[in-house]
């Protein structure tokens, strides 16, 4: 509870609040002296306190009770008529409040007295005598009433007040402490945005305290809005209530839009609050200070909340929203409001934005380096300054940073994997590797080939990327994946199919989109692996079961189409895809098992050159006879190094061969495991 003392002021905010305080005073003490009788004992120290002690703590004198008591009266009379009537002695802060939720006098009584036990420890005290209870520090209706005694109000037609519509209670200014108490006595408090609005400075750090922020145009300050996004901002100069759809989770192009138009924004994440009614409470504090600023109100992590939760909150920003020039979320309103999709934002859009930061913060990048960080970052203009800030030139670095400066959350069921293998590491038939590496070239000149060549117009199946690595197990597939990703700098997400399909209607459709969408935010590349769990044909429709797993691959197949990067499917046999994802497939490349040649290649680079391999342990033997994946012979490699770590040596023939009978018993390669010799790997 943030304190201002009525009988010491300090400061300018002490001295504005002035008139407020006498008021209470008088207000409490004009009901404190009515308890002041013959035979009321004085408080026990410690236990209670008797009215006679809370009136001497306010700062009345010790004089006769009728003779003071009048003087109080004559005394509130006039400072009543100077605070609520005329209100030429209302604090400024709550002047605007009273004129932005055209307070009548009784509301703004109502909302004063309710403020005392923030402003003073005092008063809650006071109060506390009053109800005769010290637990109960906020005033309730009965209380109210009385305090108003001199307004002729009753608690009945504060009751009337407080739940009519348009009143301070649904308008967010006051709310019911002591839920669980009888209506007329259950103690009432201000909300949290009316103190925030009291004792902060300003209204930015007012907003602040609730845990949102007040964004203020700056259109010097943010990059030229594009075609359609110049049409966008057009809508936001009608009062609107807007479903946000598309685009960064933090809705950065929404606040761009805003800005363009001349339009401040509250914003604040739900996400950020803690669950239960205190994001109920938060969303109604930022509607009230969006309408103190003035601005538009942008309220993000609706999704997040239980249906109790999220009804409650969509009731208030729909109250809100008629008075407010426009309410966002990024989640559906019931039966109302105006669906607006972020822009697609261009390569060539988001290459200039890169420029521009570039030429602020006086980093000097290549036409190539401008290329992929459009290609391959597709953050906020807002964090391109930060990441060059601390990538410099290097653009690796400046890749890093903006993962760091705009991290993208992860839906259950995604991993993220850094890629850890480079173009050296694979073996595989130059045709195939050249085909590979044709990949991240399609992703990093999309913007010159699609949109400045007109290619875009040629593409029926969408302009992202998919390609589909199919082989047996261990022939390098989610390698290839990884080294792709590492070519263009980015991530790797790879899906756990388990983690993502789902029995429930639905369900899997919405996981599938939140995978989507944290792949297009981060510019990772999406790895579906054995992605024939989720990508299998279709089958002719027998039961509901059938009918819903048709529609999960119908909604992939519209899905693929919109995605706007890198998706690799990889598989075991090409022929369980779906006919309608292969001709979606921009790259198909066929893993096969290698050669004796290539095995030999993959066994010399299976031990890394640090591993202390024994000189008489020749692997040209087991390559000519193992027809078997790399993957295993990379198991094998690393089984020999823990048996030779294990001894204290080093890795040597015998350690190799016990190795590689382990991974074929594993593989079911029980012959070939029979057929090994004992002198196999003993150099001749």
């Amino acid at each position: 509870m943030q304190t201002i003392s009525p009988t010491a002021p300090h400061g300018a905010d002490a001295v504005a609040l002035a008139p407020l305080t006498e008021w209470l005073n008088l207000s409490l003490g004009r009901c404190l002296l009515r308890r002041i009788g013959p035979g009321v004992p004085a408080g026990v120290p410690g236990w209670s306190v008797a009215p006679s002690e809370a009136l001497h703590l306010l700062g009345f004198g010790a004089g006769g009770a009728g003779t003071e008591a009048a003087g109080v009266r004559q005394r509130l009379s006039a400072a009543d008529e100077a605070l609520a009537e005329s209100r030429t002695t209302l604090p400024r802060p709550l002047a605007r409040l009273a004129e932005q939720f055209s307070l009548t006098g009784l509301e703004l009584r109502l909302l004063c007295l309710v403020l005392a036990p923030e402003l003073d420890g005092r008063y809650g005290l006071a109060v506390g005598v009053l109800q005769d209870d010290l637990t109960r520090r906020r005033p309730g209706l009965t209380l109210l009433a009385e305090l108003m005694s001199h307004t002729e109000v009753s608690a009945w037609d504060l009751r009337r007040t407080v739940h009519a519509a348009g009143s301070v209670a649904s308008a967010g200014l006051v709310r019911v402490a002591e839920p669980d108490a009888p209506p007329v006595d259950a103690g009432y408090a201000p909300t949290g945005s009316v103190v925030a609005h009291l004792v902060a400075a300003s209204i930015e750090q007012a907003v602040a305290a609730t845990g949102a922020v007040l964004c203020r145009p700056r259109p010097a300050d943010e990059p030229p809005l594009s075609a359609a996004e110049t049409e966008l901002a057009g809508r936001l100069r009608r009062p609107a209530m807007l479903h946000l759809t598309g685009g960064d989770s933090g809705q950065g192009w929404f606040r761009r839009l805003a800005s363009a138009s001349g339009v401040p924004l509250v914003i604040g994440d739900l996400e950020q609050v803690d669950a239960g009614p205190a994001r109920v409470a938060a969303a109604a504090d930022w509607a009230v200070l969006s309408r103190l600023a003035g601005s538009g109100l942008l309220v993000l992590g609706l999704d997040g909340l239980g249906a109790v939760e999220r009804r409650q909150v969509t009731a208030g920003l729909v109250r809100a929203a008629r008075h407010l020039r426009l309410v966002a979320t990024d989640a559906a309103w019931p039966g109302s409001g105006v669906l607006l999709r972020a822009p697609a934002v261009t390569v060539a859009q988001r290459a200039a934005w890169w420029s521009s930061a570039a030429a602020r913060t006086g980093v000097a990048l290549t036409d190539e380096d401008i290329r992929r960080l459009a290609a391959t970052a597709p953050i906020e203009p807002e964090h391109m300054t930060r990441s060059l800030a601390a990538g410099g030139a290097d653009v690796a670095l400046v890749q890093q940073a903006a993962r760091d400066v705009a991290p993208v959350a992860l839906p259950p069921g995604v991993r993220r994997i850094v890629p850890a293998y480079g173009w050296d590491d694979i073996v595989l038939a130059e045709s195939r590797k050249d085909l590979l590496r044709a990949i991240p070239l399609h992703v990093l000149h999309a913007g010159r080939v699609l949109q400045e060549w007109g290619f875009a117009g040629r593409m029926p199946y969408g302009q992202g990327v998919a390609a589909l690595f199919s082989g047996p197990s261990g022939t390098g597939k989610t390698m290839a994946a990884q080294i792709v990703a590492g070519d263009l700098g980015v991530e790797l997400l790879q899906v756990d199919l388990s983690k993502t399909v789902s029995k429930y209607i639905g369900e899997t459709e919405k996981n599938l989109e939140r995978t989507f969408e944290a792949a297009e935010r981060s510019g990772a590349v999406l790895l579906f692996d054995e992605a024939d769990a989720i990508f299998g044909k279709r089958t002719e429709i027998k039961d509901a079961h059938d009918r819903h797993a048709n529609v999960e691959v119908a909604y992939l197949l519209q899905r693929m189409e919109s995605f706007r990067g890198l998706a690799v499917l990889t598989t075991n046999v090409k022929q369980n895809i779906d006919d309608a994802f292969v001709r979606r497939l921009r790259f198909v490349v066929t893993f096969a098992l290698p050669d004796a040649a290539e095995r030999e290649r993959i066994w010399r680079r299976a031990f890394p050159a640090g591993a202390p391999l024994a000189a008489d342990a020749t692997i040209a033997g087991l390559a000519a006879r193992l027809q078997i994946p790399g993957g295993s012979i990379q198991n094998i490699a690393l089984h020999a190094a823990f048996l030779a770590a294990a001894e204290g040596g080093r890795i040597e023939a015998g350690h190799v061969l016990t190795a590689a009978r382990r991974e074929l018993t594993k593989v079911g390669m029980l012959a070939a495991e029979r057929g090994l010799a004992d002198d196999e790997l003993v150099a001749s």
